[in-house]
């Protein structure tokens, strides 16, 4: 499975945290990548960096959702053949009245920390993943964290 974290959506207020964070997401998402079972090929985590984007109740833009692709498009000139990815998706909300009293350094463990306790939706779904192991995926995210020299306790159950 190949991972991607992201924070590609911000505006003038979250730039420089965008810019902060996408380093070591690019660094995280490269290192979580690996054979956790499951149907899941691909897993997307989208940090939300624009307030006015996220949903008026708090929660996160996209909870999680799985979908397969099958665009049927043809590539350089070849016969069509569909592209079949399973592809996982969820976001994680920000406290958007934390952010600005947070500086580039702490930014970055903040967010490590939130997309480490949203990787537990993963728990919820291991049936509809066809035995992923969430909770190996989400070991590995502190391990790898603690790797990049980022530590934050661990959650009961990871």
């Amino acid at each position: 499975m190949e991972v991607g974290i992201h924070a590609s959506m911000c505006d003038d207020a979250t730039f420089k945290l965008a810019s902060a964070l996408h380093p070591i997401f690019r660094k995280l998402g490269s290192r979580l990548g690996g054979d956790y079972g499951g149907v899941m090929e691909h897993l997307w985590i989208d940090f939300e960096l624009i307030d006015l984007r996220a949903k008026e109740d708090g929660k996160p833009r996209f909870p999680f959702r799985l979908q397969k692709r099958v665009s049927g498009r043809s590539r350089f000139g070849l016969p069509p053949a569909p592209d079949q990815f399973n592809v996982g998706h969820f976001s994680v909300r920000p406290d958007f009245a934390l952010l600005p009293s947070l500086s580039k350094a702490q930014v970055v463990p903040y967010a490590l920390a939130l997309i480490y306790e949203a990787s537990s939706v993963l728990f919820e779904k291991q049936k509809k993943l066809g035995g992923f192991d969430a909770v190996r995926f989400k070991a590995k995210i502190h391990e790898e964290c603690g790797k990049l020299g980022y530590s934050f306790p661990a959650q009961e159950g990871a």
